[in-house]
């Protein structure tokens, strides 16, 4: 936590204005941290959903396999028994007596002809899809072989990432409410609303009689009450509220904004 904002710093500083410079700091933080987590949390679901579907897509493949191979070995069981009752049709053509039989036994054997061709042509048909499955499943599962391992640990320290983000999210809550319960309840409304209007800039400086917010020049009268202090005044034409520091002070960081903390582990 920066040292702006330690649990000394939020008792020590009594003035308004400061109190609400630094409740704006805090606010910027957790908004960037919110925004940081959101984001994590999306790359995190899309990256599962990913390697989910290319599971599933391996799964799927197996599974159609599975059930080429079953049919594979139905139609050759079948086969194996056409091809068995043919034999026994031509052995007993030898031995019929009648051409009531004869004439029998050849319909027999025609449509075990057409039996066996139409089997021979389904298996065929089976292997040939049986290969073409092979290929695309050794495709699928290389593909998830290259992405398992990687996205898998790039969710789990994903996962750890957002666990700390969570717990500085936590710290920083409660350091603002201490720091809010402070501020007196209509100033502390009232920076809200501009904070929630002006995109997050609510309380900015004041530098050679310009405002840093709107970078228009604010009245002469106006910049000088701004360094007498002990009132809140608002810029005249962005409405945010002003805040005068020395220009060393203001050189220390970006004009109307607080340093962020850096989400990064």
């Amino acid at each position: 936590m920066d040292q702006q904002t330690n649990g000394d710093e939020i008792e020590r500083i009594t003035d308004p204005l400061e109190q609400l410079a630094l409740l704006q700091e805090l606010d910027q933080r957790l908004q960037t941290k919110r925004l940081s987590g959101e984001l994590l949390k999306h790359e995190m679901e899309l990256k599962e959903q990913e390697l989910a579907e290319k599971r599933h897509l391996v799964d799927s493949l197996r599974a159609e396999r599975e059930a080429l191979e079953r049919r594979r070995r139905e139609l050759e069981a079948a086969l194996d028994e056409e091809e068995a009752k043919m034999k026994e049709r031509r052995m007993r053509l030898n031995r019929v007596r009648t051409e009531k039989e004869l004439a029998a036994t050849r319909r027999e054997i025609e449509t075990g002809k057409e039996t066996l061709q139409r089997l021979e042509t389904e298996l065929l048909a089976c292997m040939e899809e049986l290969e073409n499955l092979a290929q695309r499943l050794g495709d699928a599962e290389a593909a998830l072989a290259g992405l398992e391992r990687p996205a898998s640990e790039w969710i789990s320290s994903s996962r750890e990432k957002l666990a700390a983000l969570e717990d500085e999210l936590l710290r920083d809550r409660a350091r603002r409410e201490r720091l809010a319960m402070r501020i007196d309840a209509g100033l502390r409304a009232k920076y809200e609303r501009i904070f929630a209007r002006r995109a997050g800039l609510a309380v900015v400086p004041v530098r050679d009689g310009t405002c840093l917010g709107c970078h228009m020049h604010v009245p002469p009268q106006l910049f000088n009450e701004l360094q007498r202090g002990g009132a809140v005044h608002l810029c005249p034409n962005c409405h945010r509220m002003l805040i005068w520091r020395p220009d060393s002070q203001q050189a220390e960081g970006e004009p109307g904004k607080a340093p962020l903390e850096s989400t990064e582990k």
